[in-house]
């Protein structure tokens, strides 16, 4: 009698572990309300759906990066969780996600369904690492009635750099004191390097800002500000940003993502309604940034296939959830057609063009290098250093930047 209660007890309990559901962490930064919102939403539908595997949502404040990098490194990684594909080739390097090619050919998954150019910012050495969850482009927005009281034609989807120029120029001839913000980074100078036929690297992931058409580019960001003086940080207008520049009415045109629209709308309503947004303008070539953020799988997470499983949902179902519900761009094609909101699609049509905000390198390192040639730049904005020496100052620091 006794073997058979041991018996019956140990079928019980190897039962109940087979009927339990997998629980997999998921983890991110903690949004705003709306975004926390979303997210909510996409995990209590997949919840639904699957009685086999649970997401629980667990956002990391604070230091994300760096606590992540931490806790995968520790082995207490989340199973799940979101990577900027600015640091994308630095998680990359050193292993901590998994490839999901596998998967990808086992089920067919189609990642022609996501643009180009956020499938390759999660690719490393020919493996997909990520899969976008939504991303951001750069435009150019424009308050109509300032260009109305100046007789400016507006910026078109067909303005040139140089045309625009022109443009910021007769605003600042009519009285405007701040024609267009810009700022002293890298990232929003990027456009312009590669608008005008250069790169920040090249195919050997040296740095090649002194190639000729790279220090076209780079030579007329700074030109806005130091030579036409059409161009000016967001603090001198008074602000602490570009959105809230352009919201106060003290700047014409700003170079700005979609994160601006819900921040105008709310903040001011008055702007927001009189606004134009065009894409980006262009040289030799139309280019813009794309920011973006994938899902990743942790590499020793003890549950790989449900999380895949939970990564197909969020990518597809899940983000349509998040689009209608947060208010941003989603990576996937059939979600973005749904996605029919008119001033929206100026950021969706930059996707097809879009250079990902990320710098190869042969360490995946590249934060000290960004840090100390933004650093340049704002030399250059005021003067304090000349192009040809700040170029020379890069090349001969560049590879120290990124060990």
């Amino acid at each position: 009698m006794r073997r058979v209660i041991l018996v019956l007890s140990i079928i019980f309990i190897v039962s109940l572990a087979f009927s339990s559901p997998v629980k997999l962490t998921m983890s991110g930064w903690p949004g705003n309300p709306d975004e926390e919102a979303a997210i909510t939403a996409g995990v209590e539908a997949f919840n639904a759906k699957h009685s086999d595997i649970q997401l629980i949502w667990e956002p990391i404040p604070g230091d994300y990066f760096s606590t992540l990098k931490t806790r995968l490194s520790g082995g207490t990684g989340p199973d799940i969780f979101y990577v900027d594909v600015f640091v994308f080739e630095e998680l990359a390097t050193n292993n901590s996600m998994l490839s999901l090619d596998t998967y990808i050919k086992k089920d067919g998954f189609k990642l022609s369904d996501y643009y180009n150019s956020l499938v390759e910012a999660f690719q490393y050495k020919n493996r997909t690492y990520g899969i976008a969850k939504d991303f951001s482009t750069l435009a150019l927005y424009f308050n109509k009635s300032i260009f109305d009281k100046c007789g400016v034609a507006y910026p078109t989807n067909d303005e040139t750099w140089d045309s625009l120029l022109i443009k910021l120029q007769e605003l600042k001839k009519k009285g405007v004191e701040y024609p267009i913000i810009v700022n002293p980074e890298l990232t929003r100078m990027i456009p312009f390097i590669n608008s005008f036929g250069g790169s920040v690297v090249d195919s050997n992931m040296k740095v090649s800002l002194s190639q000729p058409n790279s220090k076209k580019g780079f030579q007329f960001y700074i030109d806005l500000v130091t030579k036409y003086k059409v161009g000016y940080e967001a603090s001198a207008a008074g602000a602490g940003w570009e959105g809230e520049a352009f919201g106060k009415e003290n700047a014409a045109v700003m170079m700005s993502g979609p994160w601006c629209l819900g921040f105008l709308k709310g903040s001011y309503p008055n702007v927001y309604n009189k606004m134009g947004i065009v894409e980006m303008p262009k040289n030799v070539k139309r280019s813009t940034m794309v920011y973006t953020v994938c899902w990743a799988i942790n590499r020793q997470s003890s549950n790989k296939d449900a999380a895949w499983e939970a990564m197909k949902f969020l990518v597809t179902e899940g983000q349509q959830i998040f689009v209608e519900k947060a208010g941003v761009l989603g990576s996937n094609k059939n979600v973005a057609a749904k996605d029919t909101d008119p001033i929206k699609q100026v950021f969706y049509k930059g996707a097809d063009y879009a250079t990902p905000w990320k710098i190869p390198t042969p360490t995946g390192l590249f934060s000290k290098a960004n840090d100390q040639i933004n650093s340049r730049i704002k030399d250059l904005f005021y003067n304090k250093i000349t192009l040809d020496e700040a170029l020379k100052q890069i090349n001969e620091n560049y590879d120290s930047w990124i060990k």
